[in-house]
C-alpha cells in the first residue's frame, strides 16, 4: 500500500499546493508524492514534487522564553506542526506528462510516489543514458533520452560541484550508445577516460582517441591542423604581431603568397620563418623590410615550437568515428592558438555533417557528432567575438538539422553568449552560487522553474538539476560515480606541502650527516 505523507490544506492551484505532514512522515525537499485529480472526466494519478518542508510549534514562537521552551522539551511536550509545499509535474498520457488543469482539494490525500509509479516518469524505454539515480531515491535510476539532446545541452555548474566528472559521465553513456564524441579540452580532463576507474568495466575505453596539442606521450598522438587553413591575418595575430603593425603583417603575407607560388599549400609554419630568414638578405626587400623580417621570424618561432601548425591535418576518420572519443587536448598553449584550433575543428566536423545531409561530393561523415566544449564561456563569450564563438553559435542554431549537437560546459553561465546559452534546450545545473549566474540559468531555461533555480546553491557536490526535451519531467539526481578515470581534479596542496615538508627534514638530515662525517675527519 502506499504511504499516505499527508492532507492537502490551504489554497492550492493547478501548478502547487501545501499539505499537512503526516507524524512521522518527515518528507524531504525534492522527494516526489503522488495526489489523484479528477481530469477529462477521468481520475488521474498526478506527480509532484515536494519544494520545501517547514515546521512550527505555536507554544515554541519566537517570543517564546528560553526557559519554558526548555520546560516543555524537558517534559515531551510538542504541538509541531509540518507543512510542505509541492509542485505539480503531471501525469502519464499518450503524448507523454501532461500538466492538469484542476487544482487538488483541501483534505485530499497525498501518498509518497512508489518506486515503479516514479520509474515510468524518469526512465527512458529505449537505451537511456543512466546518469545517476534520483536524489531522494538511490533505488530509481535517473535517465535522460539521447534524442532530446538534438537541441542541444548545457552542462552549469561552479568551480568544485562536479560539472567536469558529469561530463565524463554523460560521454560514458553516449559511447554505450555508439555516439560518435568529440570533447574540446583545453585543460587535459578528458584525456584519462582511456583509463578504467578503479573496480571498474567500460568496453569503449578502448575507442578513446587523444590527439595532443603540446607535448604528446608515447600513447599519444601529435594534434596538427593544416597552416594554409589559417588566413594570413589570424596566423599574424597568434604570432603576437598588433593590428597597428601593418607592415609585419603584410611581410606574412607576402611570404605565404610565395610559399602557395612554390610549393602549393602545403606548408608549416617553419616555411614561413624560413622564408623570413630569406627575406633578411634578399636584395629587392628593402632595409626597414628585412629588419621587420627578424622581428616576424622570431615571433613565428613561437608558434613553430608548438607542433600543432603543420603541412596536412589528420583524416577525418582519424577525427571521428561511431563509438569513439576523442579527444583535443590543447593544455598547454594559449588561449588564440585554442581559438583557432577549436574554430577549424568545429568548421570541418559541421561541413562534412553538411555535405553528407545534403548529398554533396567532398569529405563527408554519416552519423550524428556530438561535440562537448569545456570552458565554454571562453570560447564563445558574450562580451567579446572569437573565432570559435561564431561558429559555435552557426551550430547552436542550426546544428540540429544537420546532426551537429552541442554540450557546453562552463562554470560562468552569465559570462557566456546568451543566445547560444539558450539554445541549450537541455540543462544539467550543478551548485551555482553566483546570483548573475543563476538568473543568466533562470533566463536560458524555459523548463527551469524558479523553486528549482533556488535551490542550486544549497547543492551539494554531485547533486544536479535535470531539465529540458532530455527528461521527460525535471529530475533532481545524484550523479553516478565514472567507470572511467577522472582527470578533472585539482592539485592536492596537502600532500604536495606535506612532499615538500619530507624532501626539507631529509635535507637538514643529510647535511647533519655530512657535518658529522667532516668533524670525524671522513
Amino acid at each position: 500500500m502506499p504511504e499516505t505523507v499527508g492532507r492537502v490544506v490551504g489554497e492550492t492551484s493547478s501548478n502547487n499546493f501545501q499539505f499537512a505532514v503526516t507524524e512521522g512522515a518527515d518528507p524531504a525537499v525534492f522527494e516526489y508524492v503522488r495526489i489523484n485529480l479528477d481530469e477529462e472526466g477521468e481520475r488521474r494519478e498526478v506527480l509532484a514534487q515536494v519544494q520545501s518542508v517547514s515546521r512550527r510549534d505555536p507554544g515554541m514562537e519566537g517570543e517564546t522564553p528560553i526557559e519554558a521552551v526548555e520546560a516543555m522539551s524537558d517534559r515531551g511536550v510538542s504541538n509541531t506542526q509540518t507543512v510542505a509545499r509541492a509542485r505539480v509535474i503531471g501525469y502519464a498520457s499518450e503524448t507523454g506528462t501532461t500538466r492538469p488543469r484542476h487544482a487538488p482539494r483541501p483534505g485530499d490525500p497525498v501518498e509518497k510516489a512508489p518506486d515503479q509509479f516514479l520509474e515510468d516518469f524518469v526512465t527512458v524505454s529505449d537505451a537511456g543514458l543512466e546518469i545517476g539515480n534520483v536524489l531522494t531515491r538511490t533505488s530509481v535510476p535517473a535517465e535522460m533520452d539521447i534524442g532530446g539532446l538534438n537541441r542541444h545541452l548545457a552542462i552549469l555548474a561552479a568551480t568544485g560541484a562536479g560539472k567536469s566528472h558529469t561530463a565524463g559521465v554523460m560521454i560514458e553513456e553516449m559511447l554505450r550508445s555508439n555516439a560518435t564524441v568529440v570533447a574540446i579540452d583545453p585543460h587535459g580532463d578528458y584525456v584519462q577516460m582511456r583509463e578504467e576507474a578503479e573496480g571498474e568495466g567500460f568496453e569503449p575505453k578502448d575507442r578513446v582517441e587523444v590527439l595532443k596539442a603540446r607535448s604528446p606521450g608515447d600513447d599519444e598522438t601529435q594534434f596538427t591542423v593544416k597552416t594554409a587553413g589559417i588566413r594570413e591575418d589570424k596566423l599574424a595575430s597568434l604570432a603576437g604581431i598588433n593590428d597597428s603593425s601593418s607592415n609585419q603583417r603584410r611581410l606574412v603575407k607576402n611570404a605565404v603568397e610565395e610559399i602557395e607560388e612554390e610549393n602549393g599549400d602545403a606548408y608549416t609554419v617553419e616555411d614561413i620563418v624560413d622564408k623570413m630568414d630569406e627575406f633578411e638578405d634578399r636584395e629587392d626587400i628593402n632595409s626597414e623590410d628585412q629588419e621587420n623580417a627578424v622581428k616576424v621570424g622570431y615571433k613565428l618561432e613561437r608558434l613553430a615550437n608548438y607542433d600543432v601548425f603543420g603541412a596536412s591535418r589528420h583524416r577525418l576518420d582519424r577525427l571521428v568515428s561511431p563509438r569513439q572519443l576523442t579527444v583535443i587536448d590543447l593544455s598547454g598553449i594559449p588561449f588564440d592558438a585554442q581559438d583557432i584550433i577549436t574554430r577549424l575543428v568545429l568548421d570541418r566536423l559541421y561541413q562534412a555533417r553538411i555535405s553528407e545531409s545534403l548529398g554533396e561530393s567532398g569529405e563527408t561523415y554519416e552519423y550524428p557528432v556530438f561535440t562537448v566544449v569545456e570552458e565554454a564561456h571562453r570560447f564563445c563569450p558574450g562580451d567579446d567575438t572569437t573565432s570559435a564563438g561564431d561558429k559555435l553559435g552557426e551550430i547552436a542554431r542550426e546544428g540540429r538539422k544537420f546532426g551537429m549537437f552541442l554540450s557546453l560546459i562552463t562554470q560562468r553561465p552569465s559570462r557566456i553568449d546568451q543566445d547560444v546559452l539558450s539554445q541549450c534546450n537541455s540543462m544539467i545545473a550543478q551548485r551555482i552560487i553566483n546570483g548573475r549566474d543563476q538568473e543568466a540559468v533562470m533566463k536560458a531555461s524555459e523548463s527551469m522553474a524558479e523553486d528549482l533555480a533556488e535551490e542550486l546553491p544549497g547543492l551539494n557536490v554531485g547533486e544536479a538539476i535535470v531539465t529540458g526535451p532530455a527528461v521527460d519531467v525535471p529530475l533532481t539526481v545524484k550523479i553516478r560515480e565514472r567507470h572511467t578515470r577522472h582527470g578533472g581534479d585539482d592539485i592536492d596542496i596537502h600532500g604536495n606541502l606535506r612532499d615538500a615538508g619530507e624532501a626539507v627534514d631529509e635535507e637538514r638530515d643529510l647535511s647533519d650527516d655530512l657535518g658529522e662525517r667532516d668533524e670525524l675527519g671522513v
